[in-house]
């Protein structure tokens, strides 16, 4: 497997910097956090990879005797099967990390050739929910197995410390001794706790891998939703754009009448105003002419 991070690979850095820079920074950060994610679940199973060995060696080196040998070949069985899923949850991740790149390739070669509307297309990466949540249910199977394990350890020390307290009883039946209730006693760390320590740094791990599956599962199917909720508002703002361009093409257009003569203001008005002013004082007082009407001629009056 490849140790470059997701966010470090070159494709995904272009479609990164192609959303951002077409107004499409949702997507952008839905793709980044998308592909921290796949990062952060590939650290987790390198560590417990790492970590088997050392469970192993623990394994190895608990006592031998009866009882111990019979939860010895226990846990090597579970180690067994850790390292055998491991190895799947990584081939799985390793698949959802080359479907992600393969899928950014093609958007960025449609984008060359379409421009913004191929970038839409990264509601396609709802394409890997399928393979997410089958590494889910890899995972869980690891945390139900663990807690299987960390039941037979408990079992074990149950019955390691009741079978001690009872021969520890029984000796002191024979020395006339009264029996202790080892049940109102506060109980030591035992090596128990400390064999289930590796068990529970495991089951710890598996549950973080389960959070960012369900972080990644959540951000494909936002980015399907988002693509259509951007699709949607640009088919409303095209649909108000053709209205408005029909209400123009259908308005009509009104003259407005120009005044023929300039508008005038101040002394200019006065001046212009003064003659029909003077003529309108020399009237006052004088009775208007009233010509007499003309009777015409029509023979003797009477």
């Amino acid at each position: 497997m490849e140790d470059r991070p997701m966010t470090g690979e070159e494709v995904i850095q272009q479609i990164l910097g192609a959303l951002n820079g077409n107004g499409m920074q949702q997507a952008a950060n839905g793709v980044y956090e998308l592909c921290t994610y796949v990062d952060s679940m590939t650290h987790k199973v390198e560590e417990m990879t790492d970590e088997i060995a050392t469970l192993r060696d623990y394994i190895q080196k608990m006592e031998d005797d009866k009882f111990a040998n019979k939860l010895k070949k226990s846990l090597n069985e579970a180690a067994d099967r850790l390292e055998e899923r491991c190895n799947q949850i990584k081939e799985q991740l390793f698949e959802v990390k080359e479907s992600i790149k393969n899928k950014a390739s093609e958007i960025m070669d449609d984008f060359k050739k379409r421009g913004k509307e191929a970038l839409n297309r990264v509601s396609e990466f709802v394409g890997l929910k399928d393979k997410l949540m089958k590494i889910r249910d890899k995972v869980k199977e690891g945390i139900a197995d663990t807690n299987r394990t960390l039941s037979k350890i408990d079992a074990f020390g149950e019955g390691m410390r009741e079978a001690g307290q009872k021969i520890a009883n029984t000796f002191r039946t024979f020395a006339d001794k009264e029996e202790v209730d080892y049940s109102q006693k506060e109980q030591k760390f035992s090596k128990t706790e400390l064999a289930k320590k590796p068990w529970q740094w495991q089951k710890r791990v598996y549950e973080s891998m389960v959070l960012r599956l369900d972080g990644a599962i959540d951000k494909v199917e936002d980015l399907a939703r988002d693509v259509e909720l951007n699709r949607a508002k640009d088919k409303q703002v095209e649909a108000v754009d053709r209205a408005e361009e029909v209400v123009q093409e259908f308005t009509p257009t009104f003259a407005v009448a120009e005044p023929t003569e300039e508008y005038q203001y101040g002394a200019e008005a006065f001046e212009a105003a003064f003659p029909k002013m003077e003529q309108a004082k020399s009237m006052e007082g004088k009775a208007p002419d009233v010509k007499a009407p003309t009777v015409p001629k029509t023979g003797k009056v009477r």
